[in-house]
């Protein structure tokens, strides 16, 4: 006598992922916004990057941050129709730009939130968005060379530096 029982298929491997099914507007440039919606991609995220058509993504690090997302150009001042339209089908938004720079375009993230109720809004700066240098622009070579970093890292009066913007590379991952 043989007892056997046929197993139903197994899901689309893409569906076991944590973050499937959660669709990311990013809104992010050079290099912990965008290691952070990569981060989110490979966990299974629909991730749409946008940029500005006059400041597209540069190629190199399109090689290392864009690997599974989609991208598209969108200018914010000209097409708020259409980016309304991506956000009324978004989870999450993720900016990377200097605190206040997307406000003009009604993306603070007090207007995304009324806009949309249940967005999560994901703001990563240099600075934060309070203190003497909330709304300075920086990334992850002038941290480390505000913060000392640098000085440590470097040798005989000649500044340093982490490998591999590896501040940055850090907040993304987190």
């Amino acid at each position: 006598e043989t007892h056997a029982r046929v197993l139903p298929p197994l899901p689309d491997a893409a569906a076991l992922l944590p973050a499937a099914g959660l669709r990311v507007l990013d809104l992010t440039r050079v290099l912990a916004g965008p290691v952070a919606t990569r981060t989110l991609a490979l966990l299974g995220a629909d991730v749409l990057r946008l940029d500005a058509p006059h400041l597209p993504e540069l190629a190199d690090q399109h090689a290392d941050t864009g690997l599974g997302k989609r991208s598209a150009t969108l200018d914010l001042a000209v097409e708020r129709a259409a980016f309304e339209e991506l956000l009324a089908a978004a989870d999450v938004v993720v900016t990377g730009y200097r605190p206040g720079a997307l406000d003009r375009f009604g993306l603070s993230p007090e207007a995304l939130a009324e806009r949309r109720p249940g967005l999560v809004v994901a703001q990563l700066s240099a600075w934060g968005g309070s203190g003497p240098w909330g709304g300075r622009r920086g990334f992850d070579s002038l941290v480390q060379a505000a913060t000392g970093i640098a000085t440590t890292e470097g040798s005989r009066g000649r500044p340093g530096a982490l490998p591999a913007q590896a501040l940055d590379h850090g907040t993304g991952y987190l």
